[in-house]
C-alpha cells in the first residue's frame, strides 16, 4: 500500500453513503460536521442515522443500492458488512472516477480513514495503514490527552496572530515593486518577512506557561512582540522606485 496523508475540503461536497447501520453512524457525523452534502442509500436506518435525515442534515433514498446510484457524487462511502455490495459499489464508483471507501474492506478502498483526535482548530490524524485498529485507537486516545486546554489555546492564539501577520504582509506588499502574487505574498528580500524559525522560537516555554495560567492576552502580547509584528514596517522597494534604480 502507498497511502498519502491528506485533509480533504468537504464543504458542500456531494457524498454518497451506502448503508444505514452502526458503521454508517460512525462515518456520517464526521461528514456532516465537515459540511459535506450527504445522501444515504439504505433499506433501513438505525435511529441515530435516521436522526440526521429527520434533522435535515442528510438526504435518504430508502432502498438497497442500485446500479447508477453513484452518478453525480464526488466521494462514495460504503458502510455495509456485505462484500458483494461493497464490490458492486466500488466497481461502479471507480468506473466513474469517483474515490470510494469501504469500511474494513481494503480491496474496495481508494483511501482509508485515519483515527482522528480533534479539539478546537487542531486535528491530529493517526493511522496504522489498516494493520491494527486497536493500535489506531490507542494512538488516538494518547493524542486526545496531548490536546490539553493550553495546546488548544495555543492553536487559537497562533491562528489569530497569523491573521495579524498576513494583514501586515499585505500592507507591506501594497506598494512594493518586488511583491509577488500570493503565495508568496512578500518578496524574498523583504525586511518585514517573519521567518519560519522566528515563529518556532516564539512558541517558547514562557508562552506555554502563560496559556496554562489562562493569561491569553499576556500570551498574545508576548508572541506579537517576539515576532516583531508590533513594530513599524521597515523601508522596502516602492513601485515608484524599483530596487536598483
Amino acid at each position: 500500500m502507498g497511502y498519502y496523508a491528506v485533509f480533504w475540503e468537504m464543504q458542500d461536497r456531494p457524498v454518497l453513503l451506502v448503508g444505514g447501520g452502526h458503521v454508517a453512524d460512525e462515518k456520517i457525523h464526521k461528514l456532516v460536521d465537515a459540511g459535506a452534502r450527504v445522501t444515504i442509500v439504505a433499506p433501513e436506518l438505525i435511529p441515530k442515522v435516521r436522526q440526521y435525515v429527520d434533522d435535515g442534515r442528510a438526504t435518504l433514498i430508502e432502498r438497497p443500492f442500485e446500479p447508477g446510484d453513484t452518478e453525480d457524487y464526488e466521494v462514495v462511502m460504503v458502510a455495509t458488512d456485505n462484500g458483494i455490495v461493497n464490490k458492486q459499489v466500488a466497481d461502479e464508483a471507480r468506473s466513474r472516477g469517483i474515490w470510494v471507501n469501504a469500511a474494513d474492506d481494503v480491496a474496495n478502498c481508494d483511501f482509508i480513514l485515519p483515527s482522528l483526535a480533534k479539539r478546537g482548530q487542531i486535528s491530529i490524524a493517526t493511522s496504522t495503514s489498516g494493520s491494527s485498529p486497536a493500535l489506531a485507537r490507542w494512538l488516538r486516545e494518547r493524542m486526545e490527552e496531548f490536546l490539553s486546554d493550553d495546546v488548544v489555546a495555543l492553536g487559537d492564539l497562533l491562528a489569530e496572530v497569523r491573521v495579524l501577520s498576513r494583514t501586515r504582509d499585505r500592507e507591506c506588499a501594497g506598494d512594493c515593486a518586488l511583491a509577488e502574487t500570493p503565495p508568496p505574498l512578500l518578496c524574498k528580500e523583504c525586511p518585514n518577512r517573519v521567518q519560519t524559525d522566528t515563529w518556532q522560537k516564539a512558541i517558547d516555554d514562557e508562552l506555554r506557561t502563560l496559556l496554562c495560567a489562562g493569561s491569553y492576552e499576556a500570551a498574545r502580547e508576548r508572541i506579537i512582540h517576539s515576532l516583531g509584528i508590533d513594530q513599524p514596517l521597515k523601508p522596502r522597494a516602492t513601485a515608484e522606485m524599483p530596487a536598483g534604480d
